[in-house]
């Protein structure tokens, strides 16, 4: 889950919340209606991404309905096939064949035999539904019914040139049949039978953005699922050409059908339900939080891991479809808001507050505040990495994010500050002309592409004499000299660190329980050393533990808490510190 931090929305509440679980605000704010028939708008292909042509199978039932929908979401019907292989195209000059491995239709193949033409002729008339514009365009060979703007037409042949096209007109024409010439359109869009260049409905919304809506035909009522490029989806589909461009396809789905389909994608579906529960309640929550991220295109959330990854049905098994079931509608609240819940696979030990990792103002989210995290070892995942640069290229990569006056090399680097959890805040760089330049870690973990926020360096640990700490016990038994590694459980069953300002009960009053005796890493996340100088290679190398941006959930820290009997709530509140966990 790679994320930008988004501001997020004001949203309207339709109905009264409940809260499940303690820990937070009563709701005092409006928060989105998560209903179980709430519709999401998923981007499939879009930008450079955008279609030529797009295949839709329908796995369930036969055929496929199309319209267009409605600014609440609504599908529209217009009219109706009963083929169940389908593809929509691009009103242009298109051509089938297999393509960078996938067979549909493309403007570059014009070497195929397949090819569905620009050209149109257009017979007298408009009609006010579907049916009345088929009726008349069967009567001609390679008739179909067109939408334009809002009226049907009735439209005969298609052709890749438009001397082949005033011919055929010509042709009409000595039988007494007067058409009009019609070309391609910078919105027109076409559907066809899959393989071949039978049209069997045009839509043209003439630049207004409906779009044209496509969804499979259920014979008994049951789901549907459709096949597009080798996934199996539920929902609808909706193709618009955005400013005249590709096609620009968004899976209009259910809400629910939705998370179903992120869940086995965010986490493996045999892993244990309260992790999937928990990761089902921040899938849903994220979605709902975006706002408008992706309103340029026209959709609610892309389908990869810049948003979440979602592949439809893809993955999907009985144990991610009972978490999402269980829990069904429910967000994470935060002071009557709905949360923007990030999550990663893992933090090697700590999480880290947004205002690090974006420089967010860490006020608006304070939910999202890095801690210990004492869980996720337990996880025996092995997410340590290592990552080597010479001097001279760190050097030039600073030069390249505007530290302009960076000599020709770095001969040491060092830990300025740490954050609260014990990663890196700031980084100092010192050149070969002995300057110094001190920047924020998220802009070091940025430029150099690092894997998490947790690191050091592999330079010998720097040894920093301590004063030798009066030794204690723990309920009687655990002999502890100092802070480190000792943890304390509040009255909410929050796990949280000891300071090192804590203080005991002895025999003779109390005592500070200081840091501990001898020497101690100078890595405060106990990963190496916080300074590193050039070796005889000159070359630095990073070492780090954890995997993705550190703030929110930890995927293998749920899956850990899980195996030690904690619920998904448990779980959420954890990662998110004061949040409760809601529905609509």
């Amino acid at each position: 889950m790679k994320r930008k931090f988004v501001q997020i929305a004001a949203l309207c509440l339709s109905a009264a919340l409940l809260l499940l679980s303690g820990g937070g605000k009563a709701a005092a704010s409006p928060l989105p209606s998560t209903s179980t028939d709430r519709i999401i708008r998923v981007g499939l292909h879009y930008g450079t991404g955008a279609m030529e042509g797009l295949n839709l199978l329908n796995d369930v039932g036969s055929g496929f309905r199309f319209g267009y929908y409605d600014s609440s979401n609504r599908f529209v019907e217009l009219g109706s096939t009963q083929q169940k292989a389908i593809s929509v195209v691009e009103t242009m000059n298109v051509y089938y064949g297999a393509y960078n491995g996938y067979a549909c239709y493309y403007t570059a193949l014009t070497s195929s035999a397949v090819a569905v033409g620009e050209y149109h002729l257009q017979l007298p008339g408009v009609y006010g539904t579907f049916a009345e514009a088929q009726a008349v365009a069967s009567a001609y060979p390679g008739g179909f019914p067109a939408y334009i703007g809002g009226a049907f037409y009735a439209r005969v042949g298609n052709y890749t040139t438009r001397d082949g096209a005033v011919a055929a007109q010509s042709n009409l024409a000595a039988q007494g049949v007067y058409t009009e010439l019609r070309g391609t359109s910078e919105y027109g869009i076409s559907v066809v039978i899959t393989g071949t260049n039978t049209i069997l409905f045009q839509y043209d919304d003439n630049g207004s953005g409906t779009g044209l809506g496509v969804e499979p035909t259920s014979l008994n009522g049951e789901k549907c699922t459709t096949w597009s490029k080798e996934r199996l989806y539920n929902g609808g589909f909706r193709f618009e050409r955005i400013k005249g461009g590709k096609l620009t396809v968004v899976n209009i789905v259910g809400l629910e059908d939705y998370v179903k389909g992120v869940v086995p994608n965010e986490m493996s579906n045999s892993w244990p339900i309260e992790a999937l529960k928990a990761q089902a309640v921040a899938a849903r929550s994220y979605a709902l939080s975006l706002g408008t991220k992706h309103s340029a295109h026209h959709f609610d959330i892309c389908f990869d891991v810049d948003c979440q990854a979602y592949y439809g049905r893809a993955k999907a098994g009985a144990n991610s479809d009972a978490a999402v079931d269980q829990t069904a509608g429910q967000v994470a609240i935060y002071n009557g808001k709905l949360a923007q819940t990030f999550y990663y696979s893992s933090n090697g030990g700590a999480s880290e507050s947004v205002s690090t990792v974006w420089g967010s103002n860490q006020a608006s989210y304070p939910y999202l505040v890095g801690k210990i995290d004492p869980y996720e070892a337990a996880a025996n995942i092995n997410n340590n990495w290592t990552y080597s640069i010479s001097g001279a290229s760190l050097a030039a990569k600073l030069r390249g994010i505007g530290y302009a006056s960076v000599g020709n090399s770095i001969t040491s680097i060092a830990v300025a500050s740490l954050t609260d959890s014990g990663n890196p805040r700031q980084i100092t760089f010192t050149d070969s002309n002995g300057k110094n330049f001190t920047i924020d870690s998220r802009y070091v973990v940025n430029m150099l592409s690092l894997r998490s926020y947790r690191y050091g360096f592999d330079a010998a640990a720097t040894q920093q004499p301590s004063a030798t700490a009066p030794s204690f016990s723990v309920n009687g038994t655990t002999s502890v000299s100092g802070t480190d590694g000792l943890y304390a459980i509040d009255g909410s069953g929050n796990v949280i660190p000891v300071g090192a300002d804590a203080y005991v009960i002895t025999d003779s009053g109390t005592s500070p329980l200081s840091q501990s005796g001898g020497t101690t890493s100078a890595g405060g996340s106990g990963l190496g050393s916080l300074t590193s100088t050039t070796g005889s290679n000159g070359t630095f190398t990073f070492v780090g533990k954890g995997w993705g941006h550190n703030v929110g959930m930890s995927q293998f820290g749920a899956k850990a808490m899980a195996e030690q009997g904690h619920t998904y709530l448990q779980i959420l509140q954890f990662y998110y510190t004061g949040i409760t966990v809601g529905y609509t």
